[in-house]
Parts: C-alpha cells; structure tokens; sequence
C-alpha cells in the first residue's frame, strides 16, 4: 500500500523518539491500519540510529523466532562472543563467519530453548547501541513470545526495544502489556496506543495527496465519516482519487461515497475471512442491516443461537469490524467497511440476509419504511419495495424531509414495471418534495413521462402538469416553458379550485414572459377567487404569498402589508407548510427589495426567511438567501473576498441544477471581475445569461426555440427580466468604455422593449447605461421617448434603485441639450440617493459623470470643479478596489494635466518602481499581455511595453516570467 506523510502524530512521535532509549522498553498498541508500522519507521530518522526491524508474519504455523532472524540479519555481530553463541548458526546462517562452533545437541529440549533465548540475549548485549523494532507481536511464534518473557528482565543496558502489537488480535496466553511488569527496577518502560485521526489531520493529509483539488474542511469531513479517521483507509483511499483524476479537479474533491482501492477493499476483507464462521455471519448481517442494531435483530438476521451470537459478537467487536453505536446497539465500524462486506456478499447470500431483514424489521410496532424499502429491493420484492418507499417518502414529507423523500422516490421509480396510475401518483409526490430542494431535473423528467403516457384522463393531468410547471419556473428557469404548462394545468383542473388556484398564483407572478402587468392582475385576481372558492386556508396563504410577491415585483408600495403574519403569532398559524410558506414569501419580498433599492427591508426579510427554513429541508430558500445576501453586499460595497465567495458557492455541485441561484452568482461574479479589471472573465459569465446578446461568441446559435435543450440534454434556463436586466446593464457599460455606443444600445434594446410591453419599469433600473448610450449614438428622440415613458411607469412605485436611474437618465439629457445647472442638480439628487441606499460604487459613477458635465462647460469655466469630481470618484473606486474605473478616471486626469497616483490600498510592489510601472508590474506577473493592461489602463500597448522594460531594468530581471504576483 502507499506510503503517506505522518499527519496527526507528532506528540506520539516525540514520546516514541524520547521513549526508545537504551535499556528501555515500549509498547506501541493500535488498532490494524493506524499506523503503527508508519511511525516505528520515524525512528529511523536521523539516519544515524541503528534500528533492526523484523516481522511477524501471520499463519498457523509460524517458525520459530521469526522476526529475530529478519532483525538481525543485517545486524553487526561482533567478534569474541561466547561459544554460547554458537547455537545461532541454524538460525543466522549468514553471520556463521563470526559466529563460534555449533554446541552438542541438547539433551532435552527446554535446555535447547534455554540455550537459544540466552545466546540471543548475549549477541543484542554484544551489539552497538541499537533498537530493536519487533512488529505485529500478536502474531509472534511461541518461541518469539518465550524469548521475549526471557528478554523482559534481562534487557541489555544499550538496547531499547519496541514491540507493536493489535489488542484486538492478541492471544489471550500472551498479554503483552505484562513484558513491562517483567522488566526490572530502574528499566524504563512506557506504552503508547494510536487512535483513528481527526478531520483536521485528515485535511493535512488530502492537502498532501490531493494538491491540485484544494480539499476543504468538508471534504475531510466526508473522509472521516467514510473511514472513521483510519489512517490507512484513508491514505488508500486518497491514493485512489488522485489516481483516478483526470482534467481539472472535481469539486468536492472527496464525495460522500469514495470509490474503493482494491488493495483496501481485498485487505478489509483479508480481516473478515480471519474471523470464525458465526462472527463472519454476524458481521455481514451487521453490514447489510446498515445501520445501528440491536443484538436480537443481528442474531435474527444472521440465524444465530444466544450462545453462538454471545461469542460472534465478542469476537467481532474485538475485531474491530462492529462497534457500540449506543448502549443497546451495534453497527459497522464504518460505512466504508459496510460496503464493502455487502459488495462482496454473492447474488444469493445477500438477497436472503435481505429478505431475513425485512422479516424482522417488518415485524416491529412502527416499521422504519426507508429501510425497509431498500431491503426490499436489494431481495428483489418489487411490490414491496414500492409499498415501503412510498410510506417512507410521505412519512420525510410530514417531517420536512424533502430530500429524503425525493431520494426515496427516485429510487422506486426507477422499477421499469410500475404501473402507469402508480407512476404518476409517485412522480406527484416526487414533483411535490422537488419543489424544496436544489436540484429538480430527475422530478421534471418522470413527470414529462407520466404526461406523455397514453391513456391517462384529462382530469388527471392538470396536477402533474401543475407540478411540472412549478419546478420549471423556481428551480429550472425555465419561464417560458413553465407558462404553457400552467396555462394548460390552469384550465385541466378547472374542478378542483384549490389546485388551480395554486396554478394561477404562479402564473400571476412577473417573469420573463411577454404578458403584461394587467394579465398578471387578472390572473391573480381568479386566483383569489379559487382560493375563495376551495375555503382551503394552505391554499389562502399561498396566494396570500404570491399576492404579495406580485406587488413587490412591479413596486407596488402595498406589498409590504400583504404578507401572510409570521407563523406562531396570535393570527398566523403555525405548522411545517405554514413556516414554509412564511420563508417562501420572505425571500421573494427579500429578492424584490433587493431589486428595488431597499436593503434594510431586503436584510429583515432575509432574516425571516433563513429563521423559518434550513439548509436541510429547505435548502432551495436557503441556498437562495445567501445569494441574495451576497448580492446586497456588491451593492454596498462590501468586496473584501467577494468574488472568492461567489465563487466557491456558484462551482458547489450542489447548485449545478439550481439555476435561479447560480445566475445570480455569476451575475456577482461578473459584476466584480468587470470592476476589478477582468473583462475577458466578466463577458464569459455574462454571456451565459444573455447568450442572444451581441458580445456572444460567433460559435454561439444565440436564442434557441421554446424546449430547445442544450447537448446535455438539459433546457437553457430563461432568467427573470431583473437577473437579465441586470446583464445587459454590465454588457452596455462596458461597451461604452470602449466607445461603442450603438452596442451599448444592443445590448439593453430588447429588454427595453419586453419591459415597456410588461408595464413594469421598476425592472429597467439597470438598463439605464444603455438607454444614454442612445444620447452618444445620435438618436437623442428615443432617448427623451423612454426617458418619458419610465418617469410614468414609475409614477405610484416605491422603488428608489429605478427612481434614481431615472434622475441618471434625466441628467444625462441635461447634459447633452447644454442644460448644465439642472444635469449637475440631478446627479447630485442621484448621489445622495445612491449614498442612502447605500450603493457607493453608482455613487462615484456618477460622481464621475459630474466631472464630464464640468468639463463639458464652455470656456473650461468647469475645468477646476471636474477635477475635484474626478479626484473623489477616484477615491470612491479605490476605496472599493474597482481598477477598471479607476484606470479610466486616471486617464481623464492625466489628460487635464493631472497627475495620478495608483490605486489606494495596492501600492506598486517594489520601491524602485514608479507608481504606474509597479501597477503595470503586477498586472504582468498575472499573466496579462501588454494588449489586456493597455485595455484596461487606456494605455497604448507601446506605453505599456516600455513601462514593463523599465521595470525589469530596474529590478535586475531578464523576461517577464521572472515577475511574481503580488499577495491579495
């Protein structure tokens, strides 16, 4: 097997170095595979210690002095022993030379053995000083154990000897822990035993193995839990995934269930063909039960006596192979070694230790229904099997164990010869506990089947479709798609109101369709009426929740009132659907205040959302409410190790199906990367959201048709207008740094046009630097047209992001009709508005934007006040760490005459540097190419040549390869 870095053992390697000295005695005990032969290595070091090392192997008949003969073959036996001596010619045939004449044969032999033990103690008293390492003892040949016995009270002044050992396998007529009794007064003795590692070492040890992957606190954790801390299972194990890698680095980097070496999986079973035949039984019926058991069901499973099971389970725990879960039950002592005994099983065995499982565990006052379900299937009962992960399913349902009646649900599903009816009602309730989680794609597939199956009622359609459509529209993204089948689910369940209220409430919140607001209205308006209808109070709260959502989302100051009371208060109930239905209504007036400018309301919804969910039964809001969370911290400025947050939670396995999530993530990370002076990364993200847009690679087929599915087989998701808005506002912003205004304008007009369609322009907040690249592009009419029609479609809202675009935009028109006075009386109405939300980096925008308006003035009567403008959005982009903008005022400054320093907070990296090569300098060493720093520093990539050869110059460098990155 591998040989790994000692992690975990530096206090037992100390005491081990300070232990083994001349003349003295230690006991070194572990369980198998805790390392005991890795650190009895370490004495080896440093190289001057001579240690001799030797094995006792196992077997039933082990010859004699076994691991003697191995440690002292190599040893430097001395001249002028005694003829004593001469009795170790049969035994160290290689020392003969130095060894004296073979004694006469022993009359008896007991006087042999005598004769033996006092020859060998002689030679080790006659070495140098030396220690002497006698692995695996509980193995030991009865001659080795008698010289031992002999040795103990006779240990030579300069040998220090060690003995490793497993408790658990050691003979009773052998306790090792007694030699140190032996060993007379003034002999040093000292026993050291070696446990399971902690997750923290067992991070040491995957950052060692895994050195490209990046193991997290969690991955050591998922390692722990598989191998209970083992060192060599977990070595092995590691081994194993580094070996297997290919490409880039998985993430995690250890999953849940690790695939097993075969050298680990053939030495577990090594142990478990070393037991007897009942603690062989015992141990597998343990294996297959999975879980803790009591000692009556073991033996039950196992077809076990009380007095066999009695010893079995004596032997097995001894073994290592079961442990005590708790007073009263016992379970494998790891997963790792379950799977094992249970992959090993033959066809026939393990289905009737099954089959003897779902006896017993059936016969129990409450059935636990998952366990039994997967004992039925593992015995082939199919009908069973179905039965029991049905009630099993419905039981996590009632307890807000969504996962695990989704995981119980697809498994069932799974049997190719349910029935039609049977399939449909378990793809219900799969569609139901789907809603909740993460990750919907298996649910949206089996509900897809079930309506495409023939002979299937009308009436019997609607809520399938129904659930179909919910799972497209919240964690699927697909909007378009979600609103055909809702529509249609609508009108199938015409006879059953509270179901069809469900469908029109969700149909009545704003997305990404074309339907106007009023649409929306009407369909919320049936919606209540359903809901009226049904005197269904669950029903009343969901379209309470939504009613809500809908107002918040076209700014509607009235959503603040319409939420349904928090659960546990004098008129809110309080049951699981109640919490849930007060967390769902949270986030969504969380995610619309968010869209609206208003973060401190935004923070309290949040903090009701997370109070009434959790990750493990709700974790589709509670996922969603750290992106939200994330977000509100890019709009206040908060940057400090955003983007390595963003993006560990967006590349999390977990999310890769949520998409509503990850949008928003790498919405964040595009935002920060276009700030922080990455426009190739930002682009690249931004383009997955708007993949239409005109930035989109040549390669890419743009918009696809309703249904089109990407190679995976998987639909492209169509983000809400808000999550695409705010895209195309990044996209244009960047196309008029570049001097492309007409693209700017591509970028935003048909999102312009779906928004004036809808009726909502609270949504239009971020396509306002689009809107005044129209001033740039000649086409000053639409400008003044939209500038119009938002000024009205805000009219009523309380919704102070869109309210303060619309003075930016109102500005931006002063400026380019020379009505100087009123554009700086806007922007400064927009300043303070963006200081109050707070949005710090809209802020220095348009503080900026005053400084142009400045300069714009005739007769350069501006020129001193837009350089101060200029000097505190600098200082504003600095503060944030937002280089692009930085760069860009930089160069406004230098062209008015004004000198520059580098950005706050990232001085230049070596003295003899000026500011502006030392921020070259650190953008080389990133690996930019003198095109990308010119890009982003407005440089000329000849300006930008010449600062990279004075630098290297200057710091005594001769390629740029030579440049190491600064620290963050």
């Amino acid at each position: 097997m591998c040989s790994s870095p000692l992690v975990g053992r530096e206090r037992e390697r100390r005491l081990l170095r300070e232990a083994a000295a001349p003349g003295t005695l230690t006991l070194l005990a572990g369980a198998a595979g805790t390392g005991k032969t890795r650190l009895a290595g370490e004495l080896h070091d440093p190289p001057r210690t001579t240690v001799l090392t030797g094995h006792c192997p196992p077997g039933a008949e082990p010859f004699p002095f076994a691991p003697l003969v191995e440690a002292l073959r190599r040893a430097p036996v001395p001249a002028g022993l005694s003829p004593l001596c001469g009795a170790l010619r049969t035994l160290l045939p290689e020392h003969a030379d130095r060894l004296p004449a073979a004694p006469e044969t022993a009359a008896h032999p007991a006087v042999a053995d005598h004769r033996l033990y006092r020859a060998l103690t002689e030679l080790l008293d006659a070495l140098p000083p030396a220690v002497l390492v006698l692995e695996d003892v509980h193995w030991a040949d009865p001659a080795t154990r008698g010289l031992l016995a002999y040795l103990a009270p006779r240990l030579p002044a300069r040998l220090a000897l060690v003995l490793t050992y497993r408790p658990e396998d050691l003979p009773r007529t052998f306790p090792v822990a007694a030699l140190a009794a032996r060993t007379p007064p003034g002999t040093g003795h000292r026993a050291l035993t070696l446990g399971p590692l902690d997750p923290d070492d067992l991070l040491d040890l995957a950052r060692h193995a895994l050195p490209g992957a990046a193991p997290t606190a969690e991955d050591a954790r998922r390692l722990h839990a598989w191998t209970g801390g083992l060192p060599l299972a977990a070595a092995e194990t590691l081994r194993h995934l580094a070996a297997r890698r290919r490409g880039p680095a998985p993430v995690p980097a250890v999953p849940d269930r690790p695939p097993v070496p075969p050298a680990l999986r053939d030495w577990i079973l090594h142990r478990l063909h070393g037991l007897d035949r009942d603690t062989r039984r015992l141990v597998r019926a343990a294996c297959v039960l999975d879980g803790p058991a009591p000692e009556a069901l073991l033996a039950r499973v196992a077809d076990l006596g009380p007095a066999r099971t009695d010893r079995a389970l004596s032997r097995a725990c001894r073994s290592g192979l079961l442990t005590p879960a708790d007073p009263a039950d016992l379970a494998p002592a790891t997963p790792l070694v379950a799977h094992v005994c249970r992959a090993a099983l033959p066809h026939g065995k393990r289905r009737r230790l099954n089959r003897a499982a779902l006896e017993a565990l059936t016969a129990r006052p409450e059935p636990p229904h998952a366990r039994l379900a997967r004992h039925a299937r593992e015995a082939g009962m199919a009908q069973e099997w179905t039965d029991h992960a049905e009630r099993a399913a419905a039981r996590a349902l009632e307890q807000g164990e969504d996962a695990a009646a989704v995981a119980l649900l697809r498994d069932a599903l799974t049997r190719p010869d349910l029935a039609p009816r049977r399939r449909r009602d378990l793809a219900l309730s799969l569609g139901r506990a789907a809603l909740t989680g993460v990750s919907a794609e298996h649910a949206v597939a089996h509900l897809r089947e079930v309506l495409s199956a023939p002979g299937l009622p009308a009436a019997e359609r609607g809520e399938p479709r129904m659930e179909l459509g919910l799972l497209l529209l919240n964690q699927a993204s697909q909007n378009r798609t979600a609103r055909g089948e809702l529509v249609r689910a609508a009108a199938e369940l015409a006879e059953r109101p509270d179901l069809a209220a469900r469908a029109m409430c969700a149909l009545a919140v704003p997305r990404s369709t074309p339907d106007s607001v009023d649409t929306h209205r009407r369909w919320m308006e049936q919606a209540l009426a359903a809901a009226h209808r049904s005197r269904d109070a669950a029903v009343a709260r969901t379209v309470a929740v939504n009613h809500a959502t809908l107002l918040a989302q076209i700014g509607d100051p009235a959503a603040w009132e319409a939420q349904p009371p928090a659960p546990g208060t004098r008129t809110g109930p309080d049951s699981l659907a109640d919490r849930r239905e007060f967390a769902r209504g949270s986030l969504n007036l969380a995610d619309a205040a968010v869209m609206l400018g208003h973060y401190e309301r935004a923070d309290r919804h949040l903090d009701a959302a997370a109070a009434w969910s959790g990750a493990d039964d709700t974790p589709y809001i509670h996922e969603s409410v750290r992106a939200l969370r994330l977000t509100l911290d890019w709009a206040r400025g908060r940057w400090q190790g955003l983007a390595q947050e963003a993006d560990r939670r967006r590349e999390a396995p977990r999310l890769a199906h949520l998409h509503p999530v990850t949008a928003e993530l790498g919405l964040l990370r595009a935002a920060l990367a276009q700030a922080q002076g990455d426009p190739a990364l930002a682009r690249a993200l931004l383009v997955r959201i708007r993949p239409e847009c005109p930035d989109a690679p040549h390669g890419d087929p743009g918009p696809r048709p309703r249904g089109a599915a990407d190679r995976g087989g998987e639909l492209r998701p169509d983000h809400t207008v808000p999550v695409r808005a705010f895209a195309a506002g990044l996209l244009a912003r960047a196309a008029t740094a570049r001097g492309e205004p007409a693209r700017a304008w591509e970028h935003v007009e048909d999102l312009v046009s779906l928004i004036a369609a809808k009726g909502i322009w609270v949504w239009a907040a971020d396509l306002v630097p689009g809107m005044e690249a129209l001033l740039e592009c000649g086409r000053g009419a639409v400008a003044r047209d939209l500038c119009t029609r938002l000024r009205a479609g805000l009219r009523g809202t309380d919704a102070p992001a869109a309210a303060t675009a619309l003075l930016r935009l109102e500005a931006a028109l002063a400026r380019h009709h020379e009505r100087y006075d009123r554009a700086l009386l806007l922007y400064a109405e927009a300043e303070d508005a963006y200081r109050a939300m707070p949005r710090p980096y809209d802020a220095a925008q348009v503080r900026e934007a005053c400084a142009r308006v400045h300069f714009a003035r005739p007769h350069g009567e501006g020129a001193g006040a837009g350089v101060t403008a200029l000097r505190a959005a600098l200082e504003g982009y600095g503060e944030l760490g937002a280089t692009w903008d930085a760069a860009r005022v930089r160069r406004l400054l230098r062209a008015r005459g004004v000198s520059t320093a580098a950005v706050p907070g990232r001085p230049h990296r070596d003295r003899r540097l000026s500011p502006r090569e030392g921020e070259i300098t650190d953008l080389a060493a990133r690996g930019r190419t003198n095109r990308e720093i010119a890009e982003l520093l407005h440089l000329s990539p000849r300006t930008v040549e010449t600062h990279v050869a004075n630098a290297l110059s200057k710091l005594g460098l001769r390629s740029r390869r030579d440049l190491t990155p600064p620290p963050d």
